[in-house]
C-alpha cells in the first residue's frame, strides 16, 4: 500500500509527553496536532512501510531497530531516495544525531513514567535497496535502550515505555526475545506469533492503556532432583552389576562336556565375534554420533552470508525466506540485511512467489511453484 503524501519520507520518532507515550509512526500523521506526545522528523521521502524491530536481552536491555521502506516504482521516488542515500552516505552523523536528541527525550519521558533508570547509545543509520517483485529503498535506524524491559528474577517484562503507542496501517511492531526464554503473556494478543517473537500491525491492532506488553521467562534447564535420582539410579545400576560379577559362578561360563582347553579353544570364535560386534556397533554409534553433531559445530563456524547459502543449498537450491529467519532464529531486520547482501554480490538470487519472498541460488532450476516450496 502506498501512502505518500507529499512526497516526503517520514521518520517516526518517539518524543517526549507527560503520562503514558503515545505514538503516530505512519505517514499519514503528518497533519496531525504536533503537540501531542509524539511528533514526526521529515526528511525527504514518504515510507510506503514502517518496521519498529525490538529485540529483548536478558538483562532487559533493547536492541531496537525501526525501518523505512520505500517503494522505487518511478523516477521521482527513486531520484529522492538516491539523493537521500546519498546524504546519510556523506553525513550520517547529522542524521543519527538529530534521530539520537530526539530518542535520548523519549527515553527520559518513559524513564520518569515507568520510575525506572533507562538510557540510550549506539545510535546509527544505514540505508540499502531490497528486490521483492518490485524494488524497495530501506533508511534503518538502530540503537541500544537500556532498561526497556524490567528485569524481575527469570521475568522480563516489556513494553511499558512505549505504553498506548499508534501505529498505523502499513507499520508493524516485532518484539522478541533470546532463544533461552520462552513466552508466557503476550498483551493484546499478536497478529502473529513466531517461536521467539511476536508481531503486532497497524489496522489491525490499537494498543490502550497497560499495551502492548510482553512477559517472557527464562527456560528452566534440567531439573536438579531429576539429574540426583538419574545419578541415584546409575550408581544403583553400577553396584548390582559389581555384585553380580563378584558372585556368578566361574562355570556357568564353561561349556558342558569337554576338558578347560578344549573349551576354551572352542569358545574362543564366538568370543572374537562377541568382541568384533561390539568393536563394529562402538565404531557405527561414535560415527553415528560424530555426524548428527558436525552440522550445527559447522554452522557455528561459519559467517552470516555463508549460513544463509548453506540453508538454501541444503533445501534443493530454494526456500522462502520467512523459513530462513525460523531456521535461523534471526530477526526479519537481520535477515534482510544479509540476504540483500548476498544479491549484490550475485551469490543469491529472490523473487515474489504469492506473498512470500523465495530465496534462490544462481544455478537453481527455474522451474518454481507454490507446491515445490511446501
Amino acid at each position: 500500500m502506498n501512502v505518500r503524501v507529499g512526497l516526503t519520507v517520514v521518520v517516526a520518532v518517539l518524543l517526549v509527553g507527560m503520562g503514558p507515550i503515545a505514538a503516530a509512526s505512519g505517514p499519514t500523521a503528518v497533519d496531525q496536532d504536533q503537540s501531542t506526545p509524539f511528533s514526526l522528523q521529515q526528511d525527504q521521502l514518504d515510507a510506503d512501510e514502517i518496521r519498529m524491530d525490538v529485540t529483548l536481552r536478558e538483562n532487559g536491555t533493547a536492541e531496537w531497530t525501526l525501518e523505512f521502506w520505500v517503494r522505487l516504482d518511478d523516477e521521482e521516488s527513486t531520484t529522492a531516495f538516491e539523493s537521500l542515500e546519498e546524504d546519510i552516505q556523506n553525513d550520517p552523523d547529522s542524521h543519527t544525531q538529530s534521530f539520537a536528541d530526539r530518542m535520548d527525550e523519549t527515553v527520559v519521558a518513559a524513564s520518569d513514567t515507568t520510575g525506572r533508570e533507562m538510557s540510550a547509545e549506539g545510535y546509527s543509520v544505514t540505508t540499502e535497496r531490497q528486490s521483492f517483485a518490485r524494488e524497495y529503498g530501506v533508511v534503518r535506524y538502530t540503537f541500544h535502550w537500556h532498561g526497556f524491559g524490567a528485569v524481575d528474577g527469570d521475568e522480563i517484562h516489556a513494553g511499558d515505555a512505549i505504553e498506548g503507542i499508534y501505529i498505523d496501517d502499513g507499520t508493524r511492531l516485532l518484539v522478541a526475545w533470546p532463544e533461552d526464554y520462552e513466552l508466557q503473556s503476550a498483551t493484546p494478543d499478536p497478529d502473529e506469533e513466531r517461536e521467539h517473537a511476536v508481531i503486532w500491525r497497524g489496522g489491525e491492532t490499537d494498543f490502550i492503556a497497560g499495551e502492548p506488553q510482553v512477559v517472557i521467562t527464562a527456560g528452566s534447564g534440567p531439573n536438579a532432583t531429576i539429574i540426583a535420582g538419574a545419578a541415584v539410579v546409575a550408581l544403583g545400576l553400577g553396584a548390582v552389576g559389581v555384585w553380580w560379577y563378584r558372585t556368578r559362578d566361574p562355570t556357568a561360563d564353561r561349556p558342558a562336556g569337554g576338558d578347560e582347553n578344549s573349551g576354551t579353544e572352542s569358545g574362543a570364535a564366538p568370543a572374537a565375534s562377541a568382541e568384533t560386534a561390539t568393536t563394529t556397533a562402538s565404531s557405527t554409534t561414535d560415527e553415528s554420533a560424530a555426524s548428527s553433531g558436525t552440522e550445527p559445530a559447522e554452522m557455528e563456524l561459519l559467517s552470516n552470508e555463508e549460513q544463509v547459502l548453506r540453508l538454501v543449498r541444503d533445501n534443493g537450491g530454494r526456500m522462502k525466506q520467512q523459513t530462513v529467519v525460523e531456521e535461523l532464529g534471526w530477526t526479519d531486520a537481520k535477515t534482510s540485511k544479509v540476504v540483500s547482501g548476498l544479491r549484490e554480490e550475485g551469490d543469491l538470487e529472490s523473487f515474489r512467489l504469492g506473498r512470500e519472498n523465495v530465496l534462490s541460488l544462481p544455478d537453481a532450476d527455474d522451474e518454481v511453484t507454490a507446491e515445490t516450496m511446501e
